[in-house]
């Protein structure tokens, strides 16, 4: 590719025409010790490469080709982005007239639904004029409005279900609901004292304004502990005061608080109430646990105890000829059945909840020489069993109980595992104590009930034989939720 080397005392540069060749000499007569001393370096190279004019000539050729090339590339591109912009503003324009179309569009449209909506309002309101829940009478009306209400004991006020939801229907249905004091003769209500809400107030002091003279059922829970109120009073809450001032009209009363605010709550008015549910919180000390509360002793019937701290005195004694309906559910304190059937001599319902204590069943055992107790007015008698006396309670203490009970008018024997953790069993629980028991009863029909317990292998042949002493067996499953609140509604 290269012209052979040649010695650096001539250099030489071979051009084509127009260009010559120019012949350096080695050294000329007037030469610099500059230009010598550069000669002497030259010559420390061996050899120099000496470009050919047809070499450089391609090079340059190439480079040129390659300029073309890209320029005509850049000329291509730069006209291609003029007419891409002008194609670009066309668009533009037409989006925008577009858009503008779009935007009278939703105007029409939205007038247009505005009067969708005004004809639809007016349809609606002539149905209403002809439908024929108009023309039903007031005293229908009344009937289907108490159908409405909840199903729970105590309803608890919600703008989303009977009896506020009917008031927010039509003038109509808002004056027959508040002239119906049987939709306004039961209410749930929470005592937060100083820090109760006024409105909260106000809307029960409506309601209970609605119930007229009807006879109540209230249910009030204060979860502020007593070692609170003894510094304060709590008949400073105004609900507090609202309450008591209604008391007279009272039959139903479920209170769930500290013994102190139970006391001051049954202290602030006359309650004559028949049905009684008294939930008591645990505190660190005990307020006048030793006496009785000033309840009105003519029409209490129906009486339930929560809480260790519940004690059954919390009842005027003069109430227990008359109680029929006896319910306890009071952890850590034990069970004397032979007492609570002495005392309460027109006991039609007890319903008992056992817990398992010092390995032990929270049962008082009777003594060795203990006679048989006859009790004529119990017909139904239930025990519900939590999870751990299931589990470990010693049944033998209740066994020797139901030996020495005399029940004639027992019709109905019940056993409840509250705990779905443990599945017990039917011959586990007292079957042999259980017909001596039913054997005293001159009842035609009696009815033993075993509920969350599996079920025995030879279940036909316990039937028949329970059967020939007129026993119906029976072996169900009653969920795995048995609140004691859920058993005293039961008994009401």
């Amino acid at each position: 590719m290269f012209e052979p080397r040649v010695p650096l005392r001539t250099a030489v540069y071979e051009t084509e025409a127009p260009f010559c060749s120019t012949i350096v000499p080695q050294k000329s007569l007037n030469m610099s010790p500059l230009t010598e001393t550069s000669l002497v370096h030259c010559r420390a190279t061996d050899s120099v490469t000496v470009v050919s004019t047809k070499q450089l000539g391609g090079v340059l050729c190439t480079m040129n080709f390659a300029n073309s090339l890209l320029e005509m590339e850049i000329s291509e591109a730069r006209i291609a982005l003029q007419r891409d912009a002008e194609e670009l503003l066309n668009i533009d324009s037409v989006v925008d007239s577009l858009q503008a179309e779009i935007e009278a569009i939703r105007m029409r449209m939205a007038i247009q639904q505005e009067q969708r909506r005004a004809v639809e309002t007016r349809i609606l309101e002539n149905k209403a004029r002809i439908s024929p829940a108009r023309f039903l009478p007031t005293e229908i009306l009344q009937q289907i409005f108490k159908s409405c209400l909840p199903n729970d004991r105590y309803v608890v006020p919600h703008i989303m279900s009977a009896p506020l939801l009917l008031c927010q229907i039509c003038r109509r249905w808002r004056n027959i609901a508040l002239t119906t004091p049987e939709l306004w003769s039961s209410i749930d209500v929470h005592d937060w004292g100083v820090w109760t809400a006024d409105f909260y107030t106000a809307m029960v002091a409506r309601w209970l304004a609605a119930a007229r003279n009807r006879p109540l059922a209230v249910s009030v829970m204060c979860l502020q502990k007593w070692d609170w109120f003894r510094q304060y009073d709590p008949t400073q809450s105004g609900l507090f005061r609202l309450l008591a001032s209604h008391s007279a009209q009272f039959r139903d009363l479920h209170i769930q608080a500290s013994r102190g605010y139970i006391d001051a709550f049954i202290a602030s008015g006359a309650y004559a109430v028949k049905h009684i549910l008294i939930s008591v919180m645990p505190t660190s000390f005990l307020v006048n646990s030793g006496h009785p509360l000033t309840l009105g002793t003519s029409n209490i019937t129906h009486v339930a105890l929560c809480g260790k701290e519940a004690l059954i005195k919390l009842i005027p004694r003069a109430t227990f000829p008359q109680i029929t309906h006896l319910t306890l559910d009071r952890p850590g304190a034990e069970v004397d059945f032979m007492k609570i059937l002495l005392d309460f001599p027109a006991l039609v319902e007890l319903k008992v909840k056992l817990f398992f204590h010092n390995e032990n069943l929270e049962i008082v055992h009777p003594p060795a020489d203990a006679m048989t107790l006859k009790h004529q007015a119990l017909e139904i008698l239930s025990i519900y069993l939590s999870e751990d006396a299931l589990q470990f309670g010693d049944v033998t203490p209740l066994a020797r109980i139901f030996d020495l009970l005399s029940l004639p008018s027992l019709r109905e024997l019940a056993f409840v595992a509250l705990g779905p953790g443990w599945e017990a069993t039917v011959d586990e629980w007292l079957p042999d104590s259980v017909k001596v028991l039913f054997s005293g009863s001159s009842c035609s029909a009696k009815r033993l009930l075993y509920r969350n317990f599996k079920r025995p292998l030879d279940m036909i042949d316990c039937r028949e034989q329970l059967r020939t002493l007129a026993i119906d067996l029976r072996v169900d499953n009653a969920g795995s939720g048995c609140h004691w609140y859920d058993i005293v509604s039961q008994q009401f």
